[in-house]
C-alpha cells in the first residue's frame, strides 16, 4: 500500500454524535487504491440498529461505524430476498436487468458487469464469504471473485446446517484479508510501518455476509439468554458483537487504515406487520428499508445523508470513490455528493416480490417509490405517503390518483422490454438446501394471466402464516397437526400446488406413504400438478416400491427439460432401484457434469457403485461426497463399506464412527462397526 503519501487512518475516532449536515463532498477518486469491505448482514430491519433510532442497545459497533462515516437516512431494497437482493448489490441493476428474481431458482448469467470482476480488473484481490447456502457459487454471484468462500453443511436427507454463524464466516474473512494484506506491503501485528517509497501492492477487495438474523432465530449463548423474549434481537446482537471483533482484529494490523468499509442489509423483517411473520411475501417498508453506512476514516467526514439511497447505487459509489470508471448500463448511481444534488434528481427506486407468484400462482406484486409516495402495482394497488403514514396503514390510491398515475408510469418505464420472469433448473441437493432455510423454490414460469383481487397477496396472507404454521407443527414432531393445517389450506386454495407437495411430505416423513402417493395423484388428476409435484410423485412412487410407474411419470419430464436436475436425479435413483445400473450411474453423471458440487448426487452414485460391487469407485465417488459436505453421515457410512470391502478395516471403522458421531440413529453405521467388534 502507498503508506508514505497517506495519512493513517484511525478506526475508533471520537464519535461525533448525530452529525446531520456534512461539508463539501470528497472529489471523484478519493480513496483511489484503498481496500473495500463491504458488510451485508442478512435480514437486518433499520429501526433495530441504534444509529436508527433503536433504543435496545444491539448495534453498538454499527453504532460507533455510523457516528464516524456517512449514514443513509433512508436507504432501500429493490427485493425482500437474499439472492436477488444481492445481485442488485453486485451488479448495480434491477431484477429485470440482471435477471435474478427469486432464491434457489434463478442464477446470475454473468453477462454483465460486476462489483468483484470490475474490481478486480482494476488489480484487486477479490474475496467473498458467506454465511448461508442461498448464496452458493452456483447461483452466479462467485463471478470476479479470486476466492468464494460458501463453505455449508447439509445435504438433501441432513439438513441440520444449511449456513454458518457470523464467527464462522468472519474468522476465515479476517484470515484470508489479513494474509493479503501482511502479503502485499501491510506490515504484520507488532512491527513498524514501512517508510520507504510507495509501492505497487495490490488492495483488496472483501465481502462478508452475515446471516444469523434470518429465521430461525437462535442466537447463540449469552444472547439465547438474554434475549429470549425476542431472539430476533438477540440474533442482531450477536452479530453486531461479533463483528466488532472482526473490526478489532483489522484494525489491530494495520489493514484498516486505507479502508473503505460499507455496512448495509439486504433486506429486513416484518416480525408479524401486515400480517408477515417474516419477509418475501409483502414489500412493504418492514422488509425494504435497510441501514447503510459508509466509513474511510478521515476521508469521508462524519454526516446524515438525507437524500434517499439504494442497494444499486452501491457498485457505482464504491467505484467512484475508488477512481474506477463505472460500467454503462446500470441502474444505481454513485451517492458521492447526492445531498448536494436538488430533490428533483431522486430517480426513485423500483422494487418488487415474485416468490409467491412463482411458488403459488398468486399476483405479482410490483412497486415504485420516490419523492415520500410509494406505490405497490396489485390487483387491489395500494399508495402510501411515507413521511405522514411510515407505518402503511392508510391506502391512499383512489384519493390521490395523480401521484399514483406518475409512478406508474415510471413503474412501466422500469418493466419496459423486459424479459419474461423464466427460473433456471435447480438441482437436487441445492432444492433441499434452500427448502431447510424456509424457502420456496419455483421450478418453471408461471403462464400469463389476468389476476384478480382473489389471488391479491393481501387476501392470501393467512394461507402463508398457514404455511409456516405447518413447518413449524413438522419441526415439533406434531405430523398429524401438520397434515391437518394443510388440509385447510388446500380446502381453500385448491390451485395451491406447494400445499400437496408439502403436505405429502409430511405423510410420507410419518411413515404414510401410501397416502402421500394418493395426495399427489388426486392433485394431479385435478389438474393442480406442475413439475415440482409430478416430480414428487415419481419420487415417492419409487419409495412406496411403484418403480415402473415411477420410472413413467419421470421419463418424460426429463426428456421434456434436460436441464432438470432435480427430475434427472430422481430418475436415476429410480433406475438404480429397477436394476438398470448403467442408465442410473449416466443420468446420475448428467447431473455431476452440470453440478459437479451436489453432493448428495455423489452419495448417491457412490451408493449405486456399492450395490454393484464396483467398490473403487464407491470410494472415490463417496470420498467426493464428504469432501465436499462433510456432515453427510449416511456418505460416510457408505464410505466405510467401500473401504472394507477393499480390505482396510482400519479406515472403514473411522467412516462409520464419523457416521455416528453427525447422526447417532444411524442404525447401519453402528451395526457395521458391531459387525467388526468395534466401536
Amino acid at each position: 500500500m502507498k503508506r508514505a503519501t497517506i495519512v493513517i487512518l484511525v478506526w475508533w475516532c471520537v464519535a461525533c454524535g448525530g452529525c446531520a449536515s456534512r461539508s463539501a463532498p470528497p472529489p471523484a477518486g478519493a480513496l483511489r487504491g484503498a481496500n473495500v469491505l463491504l458488510v451485508t448482514i442478512d435480514t437486518l430491519r433499520a429501526d433495530r440498529v441504534g444509529a436508527y433510532g433503536s433504543r435496545l442497545g444491539l448495534t453498538p459497533t454499527l453504532d460507533r461505524l455510523a457516528a464516524e462515516g456517512l449514514r443513509f437516512e433512508v436507504a432501500r431494497a429493490h427485493v425482500p430476498l437474499t439472492l436477488p437482493s444481492h445481485a442488485t448489490i453486485m451488479t448495480g441493476r434491477y431484477p429485470v436487468g440482471n435477471g435474478v428474481h427469486d432464491n434457489g431458482s434463478f442464477r446470475y448469467s454473468g453477462t454483465g458487469a460486476t462489483l468483484a470482476a470490475t474490481l478486480r480488473a482494476a488489480g484487486y484481490r477479490t474475496g467473498a464469504f458467506v454465511g448461508a447456502f442461498v448464496l452458493d457459487a452456483r447461483f452466479g454471484l462467485g463471478a470476479g471473485f479470486d476466492r468464494y468462500d460458501d463453505r455449508m453443511i447439509g445435504g438433501s436427507t441432513e439438513l441440520d446446517v444449511v449456513q454458518r454463524t457470523a464467527d464462522e464466516v468472519l474468522t476465515p474473512a479476517a484470515d484470508w484479508i489479513l494474509h493479503s494484506a501482511w502479503a502485499h506491503g501491510t506490515p504484520a501485528p507488532g512491527t513498524a510501518p514501512s517508510t520507504s517509497a510507495p509501492g505497487t501492492a495490490a488492495p483488496f477487495f472483501a465481502w462478508v455476509h452475515l446471516y444469523d438474523p434470518h429465521e430461525p432465530y437462535d442466537p447463540p449463548e449469552p444472547y439465547r439468554a438474554r434475549y429470549a423474549a425476542d431472539p430476533y434481537a438477540g440474533e442482531v446482537a450477536y452479530a453486531d458483537a461479533v463483528l466488532g471483533r472482526f473490526f478489532d482484529r483489522l484494525r489491530a494490523s494495520g489493514a484498516l487504515d486505507r479502508t473503505l468499509i460499507v455496512v448495509t442489509s439486504d433486506h429486513g423483517e416484518s416480525l408479524g406487520e401486515h400480517g408477515e411473520r417474516t419477509h418475501g411475501l409483502f414489500a412493504y417498508e418492514a422488509t425494504l428499508r435497510v441501514p447503510l453506512i459508509f466509513w474511510a476514516g478521515r476521508v469521508l467526514q462524519p454526516a446524515v445523508v438525507q437524500a434517499p439511497a439504494r442497494l444499486v447505487d452501491l457498485m457505482p459509489t464504491i467505484l467512484d470513490f475508488t477512481g474506477i470508471p463505472v460500467p454503462h448500463g446500470l441502474d444505481g448511481r454513485s451517492l458521492r455528493g447526492v445531498d448536494e444534488r436538488a430533490a428533483a434528481d431522486d430517480p426513485g427506486s423500483y422494487f418488487e416480490a415474485l416468490n409467491a407468484n412463482l411458488t403459488r400462482g398468486w399476483a405479482p406484486l410490483k412497486g415504485f417509490v420516490r419523492g415520500g409516495r410509494k406505490l405497490i402495482d396489485l390487483p387491489l394497488p395500494e399508495l402510501y405517503d411515507l413521511a405522514a403514514d411510515p407505518g402503511e396503514t392508510r391506502n391512499l390510491y383512489a384519493g390521490e390518483r395523480e401521484h399514483a398515475r406518475d409512478l406508474e408510469a415510471r413503474l412501466d418505464g422500469v418493466n419496459a422490454g423486459a424479459a419474461a420472469v423464466a427460473p433456471s433448473t435447480v438441482d437436487p441437493d441445492a432444492a433441499a438446501r434452500l427448502r431447510s432455510l424456509g424457502y420456496v423454490v419455483g421450478a418453471a414460469p408461471k403462464p400469463s394471466r389476468a389476476y384478480t383481487a382473489a389471488d391479491d397477496p393481501k387476501r392470501l396472507v393467512h394461507l402463508n402464516a398457514a404455511l409456516d404454521d405447518a413447518a413449524a407443527l413438522q419441526g415439533r414432531g406434531d405430523g398429524a397437526q401438520a397434515a391437518a393445517t394443510l388440509r385447510q389450506v388446500i380446502a381453500e386454495r385448491p390451485d395451491m400446488t406447494v400445499a400437496y407437495d408439502r403436505l405429502a411430505a409430511v405423510l410420507a416423513a410419518s411413515g404414510r406413504i401410501g397416502e402421500a402417493v394418493t395426495v399427489l395423484d388426486a392433485a394431479a388428476r385435478d389438474g393442480h400438478a406442475d413439475r415440482d409435484l409430478l416430480r414428487s410423485l415419481g419420487s415417492t412412487l419409487r419409495d412406496a416400491g411403484n418403480l415402473e410407474r415411477s420410472a413413467s411419470v419421470l421419463e418424460p419430464l426429463a426428456r421434456d427439460d434436460a436441464g432438470d436436475l432435480r427430475t434427472l436425479d430422481a430418475l436415476a435413483q429410480t433406475y438404480a432401484r429397477t436394476g438398470r445400473a448403467r442408465d442410473s450411474e449416466a443420468t446420475f453423471k448428467r447431473v455431476l457434469a452440470a453440478s459437479p458440487n451436489a453432493s448428495a448426487t455423489w452419495n448417491n452414485l457412490g451408493t449405486l457403485y456399492l450395490m454393484t460391487g464396483r467398490f473403487t469407485d464407491a470410494r472415490d465417488a463417496l470420498s467426493r461426497a464428504t469432501e465436499i459436505n462433510p456432515a453427510l453421515a449416511s456418505a460416510h457410512n457408505g464410505l466405510g463399506v467401500a473401504w472394507a470391502r477393499l480390505g482396510d478395516v482400519g479406515r472403514a471403522a473411522d467412516e462409520w464412527r464419523r457416521a455416528l458421531a453427525l447422526r447417532p440413529d444411524l442404525a447401519d453405521a453402528r451395526a457395521n462397526l458391531e459387525r467388526i467388534g468395534a466401536r
